[in-house]
């Protein structure tokens, strides 16, 4: 079943459709959408475009009749990392985020190329903002980022078996070089509001539930 509203048709525009990875078995733990009508795209007025981004306003009509309008960001998606050392330590990068006219601690992310696996963009992204390759990249789920006005769905990977093995940074970013910390200095620095990256909070909820998930399989495989 399709999951999302018709795309207007806005020269280069893409939208990542992966959404979330379906459950074994095909279960869902909350209400289907079949459950009940979705909107309907009544109409889509391109209002920009800048770089891989797309602005459209949308008019949807709810099943009840009313119509609303939507001014909608176009995204093709991004891939975020906890990128962890031999030592527990996430690689943790500092970068000026224009939009809130700051630097801000965050985990490495960066933005998928038109139709790229999200695999291909995590194993780039890694070299080119912490100068590291990751022999092993583990899925831990995603999410999307701002869903009442844009697209952006990110895939959030576990990076480990660290090399040293650098790609040249992107010439738009400004980054600096990465910042060990454990994730009890990760928290603190939470508390204290000096990390305030959605990603990482993020980050830190699917690890947590990812080792937890490993350590009960652990325990049921040693009681067989």
């Amino acid at each position: 079943m399709e999951r999302v509203l018709p795309l207007p048709e806005v020269p280069g525009l893409r939208r990542d459709r992966d959404g979330p990875r379906p459950r074994a078995g095909g279960r869902h733990l909350v209400t289907p959408e079949a459950a009940r009508p979705l909107p309907t795209l009544v109409s889509s007025e391109p209002l920009a475009a800048a770089g891989y981004l797309n602005v459209t306003r949308d008019v949807i009509r709810f099943p009840n009749g009313h119509e609303v309008d939507r001014a909608i960001v176009w995204h093709p998606g991004a891939v975020a990392l906890v990128v962890e050392d031999a030592d527990g330590r996430w690689l943790m990068v500092s970068q000026y985020r224009h939009a809130v006219g700051r630097e801000l601690v965050e985990i490495p992310a960066g933005t998928r190329e038109a139709g790229e696996d999200p695999d291909v963009t995590a194993a780039r992204e890694v070299r080119e903002e912490t100068g590291y390759a990751a022999g092993t990249l583990v899925r831990l789920g995603g999410a999307w980022m701002a869903p009442g006005f844009c697209s952006e769905y990110i895939h959030y990977y576990l990076a480990t078996d660290l090399r040293h093995d650098p790609l040249p940074q992107d010439h738009d970013e400004y980054i600096a070089e990465p910042i060990r910390m454990t994730v009890g200095q990760i928290e603190a620095a939470i508390d204290a509001g000096e990390i305030e990256d959605s990603k990482t909070l993020i980050a830190l909820s699917l690890l947590a539930r990812h080792r937890a998930r490993a350590g009960r399989l652990a325990g049921n495989r040693e009681r067989q």
